[in-house]
């Protein structure tokens, strides 16, 4: 639903905030990813223990996603926006100043918690301030700010680290994400008041009751009709719905996740040793394969109308198996070749499922179906993160590649083994 008509003005404004909030905090997400090999040296742990510098975040950020989800409509969703992205550039600043890995780690879990406010809250929120017809591109714009964010974490970070060092590289993130957040802070400003007021008039005026407030103080008690039964009660959904066969589609996220997240967590140390040796900056230039996976989601939906989920699932997996295997090369533009096949099979994975999480069939909440879709997506980047870890130390580089190949076998089983779940509403 939309509160009112917005003017052009403000629909611009707020695709705008949400696209940098969405480039904000994923650009802190990733910081510390192609840092590790600087990390772990100027710390003297192992390379596990530095591993847990990603998977913290992304444990965090998982385990806040459905908290922040709910929390959103009570405090504001813009409020909840801006508080995260401010959060999170702030706890980056202080980054860099840590004294021992374990303040390190537990300030990247805080990271964590504050960027997961963003992606629980911000579709909600152009719902709610958008007309109809601009969503679909707004929801559009603010992937792709989480996507250049993504990229630029890696990336940046890096590039930065070449010159500063790697405090100086994460501090030169940690500000760009400040700017950035203050901008949106500013591009929110009226939805921020108007919140809080709107928030205080509920509490004060119907402290028994809890309807549904929208960012204008507009609430509505009003169910919607299409989701009453002929008897004038909600239908009744699961709150995990694993019956309906969602269980494959959680599962192949996290298992495809596993395989992005560990291989690309553990590809700059493997560069930055014998018998490449490549600088932080060179090793941040290997991030550019992550825009494979923006070509691949780009075209993914004229492809679906070809071929069925199932069977770009399967292309998907394939292709990551080779790309994997071609990673074992002790050759650089080998190595490039399979890390972009197996990114861009990846994607083919990922966006099937989580297209399927949050198409709607019966019984189930597709929102909340999405949420877990995306809680366990981000579990999976964080055992991935730490696994590949321990297996490199104890294998080297082909234990990374037994464990992306075992996830991806994984989910060839569940693809093949699993009945089909399309994209389109059913009836």
């Amino acid at each position: 639903m939309s509160t009112g008509e917005p003017s052009a003005t403000s629909t611009r404004r707020t695709i705008v905030a949400v696209f940098l909030a969405g480039v904000s905090v994923f650009l802190v997400l990733y910081e510390t990813q192609g840092l590790l090999p600087a990390i772990r040296g100027a710390y003297d742990i192992d390379a596990p223990t530095a591993s847990l510098t990603v998977s913290a975040t992304n444990v965090a950020m998982a385990v806040f996603l459905i908290p922040f989800s709910v929390l959103a409509p009570r405090i504001g969703h813009a409020r909840q926006i801006a508080g995260g992205v401010v959060l999170a550039a702030l706890l980056a600043l202080i980054l860099p100043f840590m004294p021992s890995p374990e303040l390190l780690i537990a300030v990247r879990f805080l990271q964590g918690v504050a960027i997961a406010s963003v992606p629980a809250t911000a579709m909600a929120y152009l719902s709610l301030r958008l007309p109809a017809q601009a969503l679909p591109g707004a929801i559009g714009v603010y992937i792709a700010g989480n996507t250049i964010g993504g990229l630029s974490s890696r990336l940046l970070t890096g590039l930065a680290a070449e010159v500063l060092g790697w405090h100086g590289g994460l501090a030169f993130t940690a500000v760009i994400s400040l700017v950035f957040g203050l901008i949106v802070v500013w591009l929110l400003r009226h939805d921020l008041f108007t919140t809080a007021r709107a928030v205080a008039a509920r509490e004060a005026t119907e402290p028994d009751a809890n309807p549904s407030t929208t960012e204008s103080g507009t609430s509505t008690t009003e169910p919607d009709t299409a989701d009453v039964t002929d008897a004038g009660r909600p239908p009744r959904r699961a709150i995990i719905p694993l019956r309906s066969g969602l269980w494959r589609i959680y599962l192949t996220g996290f298992l495809c996740m596993i395989v992005f997240g560990g291989s690309f967590t553990m590809l700059g140390t493997r560069l930055q040793q014998d018998p490449w040796y490549l600088s932080e900056g060179a090793v941040a230039l290997f991030f550019l394969i992550y825009l494979v996976g923006t070509v691949v989601t780009t075209y993914y939906g004229r492809l679906a109308t070809k071929l069925s989920r199932t069977s770009l699932t399967l292309i998907g997996m394939i292709t990551a198996l080779a790309g994997a295997g071609l990673t074992l090369v002790d050759d650089l533009p080998v190595i490039i070749i399979g890390m972009s096949l197996l990114t861009g099979g990846f994607f083919l994975g990922h966006t099937g499922a989580s297209a399927s999480a949050s198409a709607s069939r019966p019984g189930v909440d597709s929102t909340r179906s999405a949420a877990i879709y995306l809680t366990v997506y981000y579990l999976g980047t964080s055992l991935g993160a730490w696994l590949s870890a321990v297996l490199f130390t104890d294998f080297a580089w082909p234990g990374v590649v037994v464990m992306c190949m075992t996830s991806l076998f994984a989910v060839l089983i569940l693809t093949l083994t699993g009945a089909s779940i399309g994209f389109k509403k059913r009836s």
